[in-house]
């Protein structure tokens, strides 16, 4: 029997750590750029001379779109 096969606890626990940071990290990144995407696609709608109210909705949309909870729950719901 291999040694390989018996390390492969440790060493998904060693990288572990890391992956969860960058993950991490990134998702973080995402998350300020979609908040700064969102502002922006506001305030064009805004000066477009669009109600307060339709902009409301379709902002509200916009940023639903890019929802990490809800591309999961899209991406586990095509899985079944």
């Amino acid at each position: 029997m291999s040694d390989r096969g018996d390390r492969l606890p440790v060493v998904f626990l060693e990288v572990l750590p890391v992956l969860a940071a960058r993950f991490g990290w990134d998702f973080l990144r995402y998350q300020a750029r979609r908040k700064r995407g969102v502002r922006a696609f506001r305030r064009a709608l805004l000066r477009s001379g669009m109600s307060r109210d339709r902009v409301e909705i379709l902002t509200r949309a916009y940023h639903d779109v890019g929802s990490v909870r809800r591309l999961l729950r899209t991406g586990r719901a095509a899985l079944r």
